[in-house]
């Protein structure tokens, strides 16, 4: 049994293809414990497959040993950690999706998403196998043991961010046991994230901009990540040293935001997902109506575009902000009429504003040859302005972070006067600054949560959301299958 789960998880990691800059797998056809892995190439390949579940297109990969395909974390479609995030939030609408809106319970499933969580337990085999491999210098096994504990970690996060704790094999002892556990402690999964992240900081590589290892893990990743998992835990002095150290790594504001989207190695972007013809990114798919033909100055192949950005959070752009170049009210039809938000609505202008992002050309964006940015310094900025004004209240200085976001966007005018009378006015403004700046990159909903608006939110439009609703139900496959062992979350019991 124990060679042919560790046969099993080998072979998984091998067989995805994830294709970014040096970033391509290789499929052995024979390989045992005795000559498999040896060297850094096959260390290399074994490691490749855990990236191919950080794609952006939907259902590309193929579970084998689940007999179907799964979710992506960054998909553009409904599923995987960046829809659920994205569209269960007031900045996204999903025409298709309307049990997303807080219509879920206890039977509402995700499995197609959880699945991925298995990955967790491929990269504490993975991390078994190179601690035992002896023919790579030292470094290079560092580096290679980091990259996979920033993924492990990772995928943590983003499961722990959607489910809370879930069960997790993080011991290469228990790979032979099939059986589910239950449900760790949140404290046990919350230090190991930080365990995880915190010792592959120091071995990863540096910037990876412009380098052949663009589409790793690094440095900046790892310590954004870190900063993020003590914010959402509003353990604020204990993230200001990690959102310290991200302005010191050599990151910068671009001068130009549509730039940001249209040149993958610009220097804000401390992380996307990659552009590649095997990555196929589906934004354009997702977002582009049937009918459009040209869009935010840009020509464009018409798709089925069910994903909008709600006319209510449009309205929060002032008329003024730079930031709405990328974001549509009207377009040219193959037919060329003007379908705009006041005329001729079409098929999806009803539903909402056309969010284009990202500025390729046609032949491009029609392969889904793109990159997605997932993590960028505009974020590290906006996050230093939060962490000064809970741990020092709305100051000068917490005000000056958030005037480097507004100033490049031109509405610096539109901070409120009294912003600095209370922590809760400058986080006012600031949530909402956040959704404008960073929309559907990810992290709408964790930012809702931290800040207290996400079930007020969902109440307010009269949806039935729920205190609990912070956190999704365990897919029901996965309770019936564990026999009760993995309980639900509270509420969906």
């Amino acid at each position: 049994m124990k060679t042919k789960i560790k046969y099993t998880l080998l072979v998984l990691s091998m067989i995805v293809t994830f294709n970014a800059c040096d970033l391509d797998s290789k499929v052995y056809s024979s390989f045992a414990e005795t000559n498999f892995p040896k060297t850094e190439e096959d260390a290399r390949a074994m490691l490749t497959g855990l990236y191919a579940y950080f794609k952006c297109n939907s259902g590309a990969v193929n579970d084998n040993s689940n007999g179907t395909w799964c979710w992506p974390l960054f998909t553009t479609g409904a599923g995987g950690w960046l829809g659920l995030c994205e569209m269960t939030t007031d900045e996204i609408f999903n025409i298709e999706r309307q049990e997303i809106k807080f219509n879920w319970g206890s039977a509402y499933d995700t499995y197609l998403t959880y699945t991925v969580s298995r990955n967790i337990t491929r990269a504490t085999y993975i991390l078994d196998v190179l601690s035992k491999i002896t023919d790579i210098d030292e470094d290079t096994k560092n580096n290679l043991m980091a990259e996979t504990k920033c993924l492990r970690a990772w995928l943590m996060f983003c499961f722990y961010d959607m489910y809370g704790p879930i069960p997790v094999v993080l011991d290469p002892a228990k790979l032979d046991d099939i059986k589910y556990e239950p449900r760790p402690s949140k404290e046990e999964y919350f230090n190991h994230m930080i365990k995880d992240f915190t010792e592959a900081i120091p071995y990863l590589y540096d910037k990876t901009n412009n380098t052949k290892n663009w589409g790793r893990v690094n440095k900046g990743l790892a310590t954004m990540l870190v900063m993020k998992l003590y914010m959402n835990d509003h353990q604020y002095d204990k993230a200001l040293p990690y959102a310290e150290s991200l302005t010191k790594m050599g990151y910068s504001l671009s001068n130009d935001y549509d730039k940001i989207f249209s040149e993958e190695h610009n220097n804000e972007n401390i992380w996307s997902v990659p552009s590649g013809p095997q990555m196929g990114n589906e934004w354009f798919y997702y977002m582009i109506p049937p009918s459009c033909a040209e869009v935010c100055g840009i020509e464009v192949a018409p798709y089925w575009g069910v994903t909008m950005m709600p006319w209510e959070f449009y309205d929060t752009y002032d008329k003024q902000d730079k930031r709405l170049s990328g974001i549509a009210d009207s377009y040219t039809g193959t037919d060329g009429t003007l379908y705009s938000r006041d005329g001729n609505q079409g098929e999806r202008l009803p539903y909402g504003a056309i969010m284009v992002k990202y500025r390729y050309p046609k032949e491009l964006t029609s392969a889904g040859n793109l990159p997605m940015v997932i993590c960028r310094y505009a974020d590290v900025i906006l996050s230093l302005a939060e962490i000064e004004n809970e741990l020092n209240g709305p100051t000068d200085k917490a005000l000056n972070y958030l005037k480097q976001i507004t100033e490049r966007s031109g509405v610096t005018h539109t901070i409120p006067a009294d912003i600095q009378s209370s922590k809760e006015k400058f986080n006012e403004f600031l949530l909402a600054e956040r959704g404008r700046e960073l929309y559907f990159e990810g992290w709408r909903r964790q930012d809702m949560i931290r800040f207290g608006t996400y079930i007020k939110y969902g109440q307010s439009k009269g949806y039935p959301a729920k205190d609990h609703m912070v956190l999704f139900p365990i897919p029901p496959k996965v309770i019936i299958e564990s026999g009760g062992v993995v309980e639900n979350n509270p509420g969906y019991e």
